[in-house]
């Protein structure tokens, strides 16, 4: 009884794989049969007919039809993987584009270039090291982590600071005047200390004002034109922090007009500011209506000081790092005083930034028209510092 049952088994499994052989075949001759020749198709065709025969005869060696089947498919489509190729290819295609939708519509990213939020969000910017980030283990992890370089730089001949030029270097440099990798290689400025070159991820212009120059906080320069550095001498250690990257949420100004307190992204291409068509990202303050006054370091709006959003209390509340607003920067030609208020008309912002005292703004190049707002810094992504998450 088991020997008759145990065939009757193998030859419902032998029709079976038949069956989804021709349904693959057929299928393939429907979808590609403009890549055979005439010759080809109606070869195919009929060996498909003669399996169908066969399954439906129920004749005996199903399995080598199923091969003999096989064989003809392989030779009309010598390249299987050929269609596999094409649809990873239509995926990634696929991907790309949603990809572009999402950043055209939904959210893009935009890396803050400039100091003039902070400490809300960082820019690019340098400081001196701090004990602990001199070891060996936090300068493995500092760039990975919280985008940091950690800058160690020993004079390797003696001499004096000479020859600032802005150069191309690589992110992943860790030091040392040659480095050992030069991977996307970004601005940065390189100057000489005797016979030696050194290079720091930094513009030249930043450079001046940071390194070389004293800090907001009246912290002395990192590095001073006329000093004198022996071999084995420290020239610079300091710590350069590449910038906080975030998504912009583009999608929801479209169904709601944006609200003072936002931080926004908003082009300069039409804006008389010192680099036009660059990204810039500020804190909305005014809105159309709005009438704006600095009473240092307090920001009135429409007679009354501003009480919400948060992030404006943070900066008038001069602490953590923030310093309040000023009405008396260089350059400034809006809210110079309690004396000199400005009211916005229709479909214009006026833009400032969290770090008043170093910041171009609207106060120095007017109102942010509407048509050239982007989208709302929506969240910090890196690095893994406490700026990480929703931005406020």
């Amino acid at each position: 009884m088991f020997a008759a049952f145990f065939p009757n088994q193998q030859q419902r499994a032998e029709r079976q794989h038949l069956r989804d052989v021709i349904t693959h075949c057929r299928k393939k001759l429907r979808h590609d049969h403009d890549l055979l020749s005439n010759q080809q198709e109606k070869a195919f065709s009929c060996e498909i007919q003669m399996a169908r025969n066969a399954l439906n005869a129920k004749a005996p060696g199903l399995a080598r039809v199923t091969e003999s089947l096989i064989d003809s498919f392989n030779r009309c489509f010598p390249q299987p993987g050929a269609g596999t190729l094409r649809e990873n290819g239509d995926v990634i295609l696929v991907a790309f584009v949603v990809a572009m939708a999402v950043k055209a519509f939904f959210f893009q990213p935009f890396k803050i270039p400039t100091g003039s939020m902070q400490p809300t969000l960082n820019g690019i910017t340098v400081r001196a090291s701090k004990p602990h980030e001199k070891t060996w283990w936090y300068r493995l992890v500092s760039l990975p982590l919280f985008g940091e370089h950690v800058i160690h730089f020993e004079a390797r001949s003696d001499g004096m600071l000479s020859e600032l030029k802005q150069v191309k270097y690589g992110p992943l440099h860790y030091g040392g005047g040659r480095g050992f990798l030069n991977f996307l290689p970004k601005d940065a400025t390189e100057f000489r200390v005797g016979n030696e070159k050194y290079s720091l991820p930094m513009e030249l212009n930043k450079f001046r004002s940071d390194v070389l120059g004293s800090g907001d906080d009246g912290s002395s320069p990192l590095l001073r034109y006329g000093r004198l550095f022996k071999k084995g001498d420290v020239i610079l250690d300091c710590v350069v922090q590449t910038g906080d990257q975030l998504f912009v949420d583009r999608f929801t100004y479209n169904f709601r007009k944006p609200e003072r307190g936002d931080i926004f992204v908003f082009e300069t291409h039409d804006l008389p500011v010192s680099s036009p068509g660059e990204f810039y990202i500020k804190r909305l303050a005014g809105v159309p209506g709005d009438t704006l006054e600095i009473k240092d370091p307090d920001l009135y709006v429409n007679g009354e000081k501003i009480a919400n959003p948060v992030g404006f209390q943070r900066v008038m509340s001069c602490e953590n790092g923030y310093r309040g607003y000023t009405s008396k920067l260089s350059g400034q030609t809006h809210l110079t005083g309690p004396d000199d208020p400005y009211s916005l008309k229709a479909k214009e912002c006026f833009a400032l930034g969290d770090n008043s005292f170093s910041s171009q703004d609207s106060r120095m190049w007017g109102t942010v028209p509407y048509r050239n707002i982007v989208g709302r810094g929506f969240f910090v992504y890196w690095p893994f510092t406490h700026h990480f998450g929703r931005i406020e």
